[in-house]
C-alpha cells in the first residue's frame, strides 16, 4: 500500500500501487455511486459481464443496484476501484462480500474491466476481501464461478482457493478458501471499516 486518504468517514479510501507502479484508488461504495456503478456494468464486455453475473445481463436491475449501492452493514462490504490516485475519472473494478452470521461463511464476487485484467488488481481485491472477512471472524470465503471462467479460477488458485465441484448448477464451480489457515502477506494492512464481532 502506498498511501491513505479519505473521502469522508463513511467512505474510506486507499491508494495502492500494482506491479509496474500503476496506482489505483479503492474505496467503499456509497449510495451516490449508483449511477457510476450502473455505467460501469453497462460498459463491461459481454464475456466479463457474463462471468461476473453468471449469465447474460446488460445492466443491474433496479433492486440489485439499490442493494449494492447501499451495502454498508457490519457484515458486508462493497468496494469500487478507480484508475490513478487522483480524481475518480475511471471506475475499473468492483468487489463485494456478504457474510451469513449463522454459518460464518463469507460469499464474495468481483469484476475487473477488461483492459485492467491481469495487472494484479483482482489479486489485490481478493486479498482485501479476505482481510475484511478475517476481521469479521468468517470461517471461509466462498464464490460461485462459471466453469468456463478460466481466468477467475486461475486467480483463485493463486490466492489459495480450492476449486470445488460438482455444483448444483452444472455451469458453475465453487471457489473456497479456509480462513482457519493464517494469512500471509496480504497487501491490505488497514481496515476499510470497523466491523463488529460475529457470534459463533
Amino acid at each position: 500500500m502506498n498511501g491513505l486518504t479519505s473521502v469522508d468517514r463513511s467512505t474510506p479510501t486507499r491508494i495502492f500501487r500494482l506491479p509496474g507502479s500503476k496506482p489505483v484508488m479503492v474505496r467503499v461504495i456509497s449510495p451516490q455511486d449508483a449511477d457510476r456503478l450502473q455505467a460501469y456494468v453497462r460498459n463491461l464486455s459481454n464475456p466479463t459481464r457474463r462471468n461476473r453475473f453468471l449469465g447474460a445481463v446488460n445492466e443491474l436491475t433496479p433492486s440489485a443496484l439499490e442493494r449494492l449501492a447501499h451495502m454498508g452493514g457490519p457484515d458486508e462490504l462493497a468496494l469500487l476501484a478507480f484508475a490513478g490516485a487522483g480524481s475518480e475519472t475511471a471506475m475499473i473494478a468492483e468487489a463485494v462480500e456478504v457474510m451469513a452470521p449463522q454459518s460464518r461463511r463469507c460469499e464474495i464476487a468481483l469484476s475487473v474491466t477488461d483492459v485492467w485484467q491481469r495487472k494484479g488488481l483482482g489479486t489485490l481485491l481478493l486479498a482485501t476481501l479476505e482481510r475484511h472477512a478475517r476481521l469479521l471472524g468468517a470461517r471461509c470465503l466462498v464464490g460461485e464461478v462459471l466453469r468456463t471462467n478460466e481466468a477467475m479460477k486461475a486467480l483463485a488458485r493463486k490466492a489459495g482457493f480450492a476449486i470445488r465441484g460438482p455444483f448444483g448448477d452444472a455451469r458453475l464451480v465453487e471457489i473456497v478458501k479456509d480462513l482457519s489457515i493464517p494469512e500471509t502477506a496480504l497487501p491490505c494492512h488497514e481496515q476499510f471499516s470497523q466491523p463488529r464481532s460475529v457470534a459463533a
